[in-house]
């Protein structure tokens, strides 16, 4: 059985190492990495919480995690071996997991939950006191993320009877033939007035074509902000300037895009507030240009999954377990929300990190970003 283990670790990690090949089609290269990622899992989550989550895609981290997982499956391997009662114990191993991964595959995943925030900004308007704002991310529509499992989200969003919905990026997974069923799905929502929808890029979006994603999305009744910039007046209309509202300001991907948050805030006078959707939170960390009352963001999924005492194990975030999921204070002083998102990327599971859709409800205050949990 030793053997066998070995192999197939040391298989699959070799098969990671062939997907940096650039001439393998795109398909082949996703089957390679998942196959690494699955069976090297150990070694893939603790290279990913102490070095990087970045670093575990390199092909010393597909090594390094085959060696670590190798030194995890040891003193599983020799339990199994024992003459007495194996069968029971590779049927007790088996089971458990077989349990554990379909109900992170079948339920978790597309168990949908509504968190509802009162949500205080100084300088609000009255007329958008009490507002209702959706926020949403990490659609990943694909071969995983189908619009059959992605329609009870459309409908919970719905109901919330939004006035605004803003999703920050991660439209598509795999392939860009897939912002078609996206913007379809976009084109479900309804917010209170017509057109109220603000999007924003994610590394995904590059990475499977801007342009088509712009001829796709931009289809849907809504507004896409890359490095541009709307005025939510006291009606609860979008405008491209005005005396008095909220700024709705949309930042490019960090990964992929060149984001500038100190740009787009620039001129806006300082008696205005701010929201700022950026698809990853790391911008926080590294970018300060002024006033900002809430940043929102998506991309990392709040780890997809949580394990008791140790958190998220990866996390697509140069800061780690900071930026998972939930309220942040950046060290540039202003609040950010990452949403968990409501798709999932390459491995198909959540487990701990239910999908989520975001609801803030405006209210006006002096200090911002206080929040109370409806």
């Amino acid at each position: 059985m030793r053997r066998r283990v070995y192999l197939v670790l040391w298989g699959s990690a070799l098969l990671a190492c062939l997907a940096k090949l650039p001439i393998l089609p795109g398909p082949v290269k996703l089957i390679f990495w998942v196959s690494c990622i699955l069976v090297n899992s150990p070694g893939v989550l603790l290279i990913g919480q102490l070095v990087g989550y970045l670093w575990v895609r390199t092909i010393p981290g597909y090594l390094g995690a085959a060696l670590i997982s190798m030194l995890f499956w040891e003193p599983l391997i020799r339990w199994l071996e024992r003459p007495i009662s194996r069968s029971r114990r590779v049927f007790l191993v088996g089971g458990a997991g077989f349990a554990l991964g379909g109900y992170s595959m079948a339920v978790e995943r597309v168990n949908y939950q509504i968190r509802s925030f009162k949500l205080y900004i100084p300088d609000l308007p009255k007329g958008l006191e009490g507002r209702r704002v959706v926020l949403m991310a990490d659609l990943h529509c694909g071969p995983v993320n189908r619009p059959s499992s992605l329609a009870p989200a459309l409908k919970l969003a719905n109901e919330c009877r939004p006035d605004l919905i803003l999703l920050p990026g991660d439209f598509v997974h795999y392939s860009s033939s897939y912002f078609g069923e996206s913007a379809e799905w976009l084109s479900g929502l309804r917010p209170s007035i017509p057109g109220n929808v603000i999007m924003s890029w994610g590394n995904h979006d590059h990475w499977n074509g801007i342009e088509k994603a712009r001829a796709a999305i931009g289809s849907v009744p809504g507004h896409i902000l890359c490095q541009q910039r709307l005025l939510l007046q006291p009606d609860g209309s979008l405008s491209d300037e005005g005396p008095d509202g909220l700024w709705l300001c949309g930042l490019d991907d960090l990964w992929e895009g060149q984001p500038d948050l100190a740009g787009i805030l620039r001129d806006l006078p300082a008696r205005q507030p701010r929201l700022v959707l950026c698809h990853n939170p790391d911008v926080a960390e590294e970018q300060n240009g002024g006033r900002v009352d809430l940043m929102v963001s998506g991309h990392t999924h709040g780890g997809q999954v949580s394990l008791p005492g140790v958190g998220a194990p990866i996390v697509p975030s140069r800061y780690g377990q900071k930026y998972v999921c939930g309220w942040v204070m950046g060290p540039g002083g202003y609040p950010v929300y990452v949403t968990r998102g409501l798709g999932v990327g390459a491995v198909p599971i959540r487990l701990g990190v239910r999908p989520e859709i975001t609801v803030f409800e405006l209210h006006r205050n002096e200090k911002t970003g206080q929040t109370v949990l409806v």
